[in-house]
């Protein structure tokens, strides 16, 4: 009987422990730091972002920036810097050629940099454009979102086009 209550007793304190593993996520540069995966949280913001852009919800993407983002259009080459006031403006502007956009989010993917404090949270999504003139593009785009403290304060932008 004694076996029993101290086998019941080491099983009961092992399973009670609380146990933190950050496995590596892969290799994040020539230097050999490694990746670790961020939090659902900030993938969760990423894909909110991803999404509100498509929807004109400027007001929501305001709350989720810092007060000066840095953005890197697919087209273009340089980064923009822009005030998260100026949120309004280049969505309006963006979405001119447009009557509407949906996007369809495949996948979300937070990484961090071991010892960092930020995460990078990387959306992979196919989005539809609407144009006014009754045409429709169809593109796959990834989103890299830069984010600390639950602010995102950097976007990188690749696309391609699909059939």
């Amino acid at each position: 009987m004694k076996k029993y209550i101290l086998l019941f007793t080491v099983i009961f304190f092992i399973g009670c422990e609380p146990t933190v593993v950050e496995k590596s996520a892969g290799v994040a540069n020539s230097d050999g730091d490694k990746y670790i995966l961020g939090s659902d949280e900030d993938s969760q913001l990423a894909v909110d972002l991803v999404k509100a852009y498509a929807e004109k919800n400027t007001d929501l993407m305001y709350e989720m920036m810092t007060d000066t983002v840095r953005y890197w259009p697919s087209q273009g080459g340089e980064m923009l810097v822009l005030s998260r006031d100026a949120v309004h403006d280049v969505v309006n502007q963006l979405h001119s050629p447009y009557d509407s956009i949906t996007r369809r989010v495949w996948n979300s993917v937070p990484l961090k940099t071991e010892g960092s404090d930020y995460s990078r949270v990387t959306v992979a999504f196919s989005e539809n454009r609407f144009l006014k003139d009754g045409t429709q593009e169809n593109v796959r785009l990834i989103d890299r979102i830069f984010i600390r403290d639950g602010k995102i304060f950097r976007i990188h932008q690749w696309d391609a086009e699909m059939e």
